[in-house]
């Protein structure tokens, strides 16, 4: 499945199964958003996906949080 002509946004994301995720949309040629709270984590998971040649911008933020 090609996923080039979508963008994806994945909460969630600095590690385990949104990680994956994040990292499976990825290898589907979609450009991906991670946002986590953990800003550290969810910047490292961004930079590790952009070393492996796909396009990723990390999110540092609470979705609980509506401001």
């Amino acid at each position: 499945m090609s996923l080039t002509d979508r963008t994806a946004f994945v909460t969630g994301a600095a590690q385990g199964l949104g990680q994956a995720i994040a990292r499976g949309l990825a290898e589907a040629g979609a450009p991906v958003a991670l946002a986590d709270i953990d800003t550290g984590e969810v910047q490292s998971a961004a930079e590790t996906l952009r070393r492996a040649g796909h396009e990723a911008i990390a999110l540092p933020l609470d979705v609980r949080d509506e401001a």
